[in-house]
């Protein structure tokens, strides 16, 4: 009667030896899913770093760009700037001279004072031309 004690022990150690190797089974499928979980992990943060570089490199340019940019509108600006100056006393020479013309024409006097001038001794066809000029040089202001 020993053997089945001996049977019992030998079918427990048994059982518990296949236990044992189906949850080591188990547990090696569960690790190798992790593995393959931690690779893909792996190839999602070099994406991402690839990612963050690239946009740190365009972040530069586009600082790089702006930086020329604001380069070029100063530029323009001032020359802007001048040519505005230079239109301006363009401007103020072309009034001055349009000034001169027109004390010129009307022997000193401006229209404008309401005093009438007399007539002068010239014949009609130049007294009606010095008036077109005066009306384009108004005109013109």
């Amino acid at each position: 009667m020993q053997i089945v004690p001996e049977m019992i022990v030998d079918g427990v150690l048994a059982i518990l030896l296949i236990a044992a190797i189906v949850v080591s089974t188990i547990v090696y499928r569960r690790l190798s899913t992790i593995r393959e979980g931690q690779e893909q992990l792996r190839q999602l943060v070099d994406s991402l770093n690839n990612a963050v570089v690239d946009a740190q490199r365009s972040v530069g340019n586009i600082r790089q760009a702006a930086l020329d940019a604001d380069e070029k509108l100063e530029s323009q600006i001032k020359r802007a700037k001048n040519m505005a100056e230079e239109l301006s006393m363009i401007s103020e020479a072309g009034n001055n001279l349009a000034d001169r013309i027109e004390k010129g024409l009307t022997g000193g006097k401006t229209p404008a004072s309401g005093k009438a001038t007399a007539e002068s001794e010239e014949p009609k066809a130049n007294k009606k031309q010095q008036q077109e000029i005066l009306a384009a040089l108004r005109e013109a202001r």
